[in-house]
C-alpha cells in the first residue's frame, strides 16, 4: 500500500510517515516501486511499502497418501518454492517426518535461508485433528497416524515451532488467502482426495467445530441402504462419489479402473462412460452440498483437489442437485467455481498461510535496530 492508502486506517498523514519510516529503518518494511501504475498520468509513481518477505519464511507440509509435499512461502505471503517425495503409508510418522525435515533443509538452502528463519510449519492432515487432545481421529485416511498428535510429534522430529489441521481446512485458507475467495467472509470449500471433505470459513475464519471435525461431509449419509464405509457407516458421500467410487464404476464399461484424472481427461475427450460417472458423482455432492448450504448459507462453494479438473462435468449436475433441494431454491443459491489453486499446492500453501496469519504463535523475527 501507498503511504496515503495507509492513512485511510483513521491515523494522520504525519503518524502513518513516521510509523513507516521506523519500520524501514527496522527492515521490517521495505519500499517499492508500484509498476502498474506507471503511466496513469503524470508525475512521479507512488512507492509502496511491503512487508519484507525476507524477514523469514513459513512452511508448509502436506501429509497425503502416497506423498509429502513441502512448500516455502515468504512472510510477505509470496510462494518461493514447493517440492514432494514419494512415503510409504505404512511407514511410521517419524520416518515420513524425515523425509519432510529432509526437503525442508534443501528448499530453505536454494533459497539462502538458515533454519533460524522459520517462523513456523504448518502441517496438513488427511483427517479431522481432535480440538481438544491434538490427536488425529479415526476417519484420517493415513491409519499409521491414527491417534497420534502430529503437531508434537512432528515438532520432535523437525525441531520447529508446528501447527496441524486438516487438509480441507488449510486448502479453504488457501484459496481464501491467493484464490477464487479472497476477499470473502463466508464460504465454503470442497476438497477431494481419496476422500471428500470441507473446509468452512465462517466471518473470516475457518471453522473447525468443538471437536475439529467440522467439515467432514465424506461421511454424509446419502443412501441408507448403501455400500458400507470405512468409518462403519453405510452410504456415505465417500462410497458414491470419491475418486475409488468413481473409477470402481467403469469396470463394466472399460474392464479396467482408470486413474481419476485419466477419466477426467477422457470425459473431456467425449467418453460417455467417464462423462456418466463424474455427472453422477457431481449430483451425490450436490445432495451433501444442499444440506450445508440449508444450514450454513454460504456465500461461495469452491470445489479443490483432484476433482476440480472436471469441470462443468461434475459441476453442472453438482449445482442443479443443490438447487432442488436447497431452501431458497433458484432465488440465492450460492455460485460453484472449481478453485484456482493447483491440487498439487492448495494444501501445502494453505498450511504455510495458516502459520503466517497466527502471528501470536509464530511472530515475525524482526530486525532490531542499531
Amino acid at each position: 500500500m501507498s503511504r496515503s492508502e495507509l492513512s485511510t486506517v483513521g491515523l494522520s498523514r504525519s503518524t502513518v510517515a513516521s510509523v513507516v519510516g521506523e519500520l524501514l529503518e527496522a527492515g521490517t518494511v521495505v519500499e517499492i516501486v508500484d509498476t502498474p501504475r506507471i503511466g496513469r498520468g503524470t508525475g512521479r509513481p507512488p512507492g509502496l511499502v511491503a512487508l519484507n518477505g525476507r524477514l523469514g519464511v513459513a512452511v508448509g507440509v502436506e501429509i497425503a497418501n502416497g506423498i509429502v509435499r513441502v512448500a516455502l512461502c515468504s512472510v510477505a505471503q509470496e510462494l518461493l518454492l514447493h517440492e514432494s517425495a514419494p512415503t510409504d503409508d505404512e511407514a511410521a510418522p517419524e520416518v515420513t517426518l524425515q523425509i519432510v525435515s529432509s526437503l525442508i533443509d534443501r528448499l530453505l538452502a536454494r533459497q539462502g535461508f538458515h533454519r533460524s528463519q522459520v517462523i513456523g510449519v504448518g502441517i496438513a492432515m488427511p483427517g479431522p485433528i481432535q480440538r481438544r487432545t491434538g490427536l488425529t481421529g479415526r476417519a484420517c485416511t493415513l491409519k499409521r497416524w491414527v491417534g497420534i498428535n502430529p503437531r508434537t510429534v512432528a515438532a520432535g522430529v523437525l525441531q520447529l515451532p508446528v501447527l496441524a489441521d486438516n487438509d480441507a481446512n488449510l486448502a479453504a485458507l488457501a484459496e481464501l488467502t491467493w484464490g477464487a475467495a479472497r476477499g470473502l467472509r463466508d464460504y465454503a470449500y470442497i476438497y477431494t482426495a481419496t476422500g471428500i471433505g470441507a473446509g468452512f470459513v465462517i466471518d473470516g475464519g475457518v471453522y473447525v467445530g468443538a471437536n475439529g471435525t467440522a467439515g467432514e461431509i465424506g461421511h454424509t449419509t446419502i443412501d441408507e441402504d448403501g455400500l458400507v464405509c470405512e468409518c462403519g457407516g453405510r452410504g456415505c458421500l465417500n462410497t458414491l462419489a470419491n475418486p475409488d467410487a468413481i473409477t470402481r464404476h467403469l469396470w463394466q464399461s472399460h474392464r479396467r479402473r482408470p486413474a481419476i484424472d485419466e477419466v477426467i481427461r477422457l470425459a473431456h475427450d467425449g467418453d460417455a462412460g467417464c462423462r456418466r460417472v463424474l455427472a453422477d458423482a457431481g449430483r451425490h455432492i450436490g445432495v451433501a452440498m444442499a444440506n450445508m448450504y440449508n444450514l450454513l448459507d454460504p456465500e461461495l462453494i469452491v470445489l479443490g483437489g483432484n476433482l476440480a479438473a472436471a469441470g462443468a462435468i461434475l459441476i453442472d449436475p453438482l449445482r442443479d442437485s443443490m438447487v432442488r433441494r436447497a431452501i431458497h431454491a433458484g432465488e440465492a443459491v450460492p455460485p460453484v467455481v472449481a478453485g484456482t489453486l493447483d491440487e498439487n499446492i492448495v494444501v501445502v500453501v494453505g498450511a504455510a498461510a495458516a502459520v503466517v496469519r497466527d502471528s501470536a504463535r509464530f511472530p515475525l523475527p524482526l530486525k532490531q535496530t542499531g
